[in-house]
């Protein structure tokens, strides 16, 4: 058995900087810049509460993304993102299991990720990071 929390929900959107200030701003999530893009097309956000991080990911630029890229805004553009501690072990129980797998085991560059549905079809995204990512996630209070 896989042990795993709920790490990241991602929210597809139009407006990234609408949803971003919504989430801040009526929600109280704050941005996190270290893995937040510069073009500010990929922001997270972090609750001070609770261990889930929200992910702002503009639609027009997911497509580079494997685990996002396919998904049909018809679905409410949500995506669960799970951090485990082994995306290749994890890939492989998901394929022995017979679940949709939607994307191979790909370098995300802070770690390893691939897609996957659940047996009522919504999207999920299993991850997993690096050491030197997972130092910064301890150093943010982000683990």
């Amino acid at each position: 058995m896989l042990t795993t929390h709920l790490d990241a929900v991602t929210i597809l959107a139009e407006d990234v900087d609408r949803a971003t200030a919504f989430y801040a701003d009526l929600l109280g999530f704050t941005v996190v810049p270290q893995f937040t893009t510069p073009e500010g097309d990929f922001v997270w956000l972090r609750s001070h509460k609770r261990s889930t991080s929200i992910i702002i990911q503009d639609l027009a630029t997911r497509a580079d993304k494997p685990t996002q890229a396919d998904i049909p805004v018809a679905s409410g553009g949500l995506m669960l993102g799970f951090t485990v501690e082994d995306a290749d072990a994890a890939y492989k129980t998901a394929q022995e299991g017979g679940y949709e797998i939607r994307t191979p085991v790909v370098d995300m560059g802070s770690g390893r990720t691939f897609g996957v549905r659940d047996p009522e079809g919504n999207y999920l995204q299993l991850f997993d990071v690096y050491p030197p990512v997972h130092d910064l996630q301890r150093r943010l209070g982000l683990d």
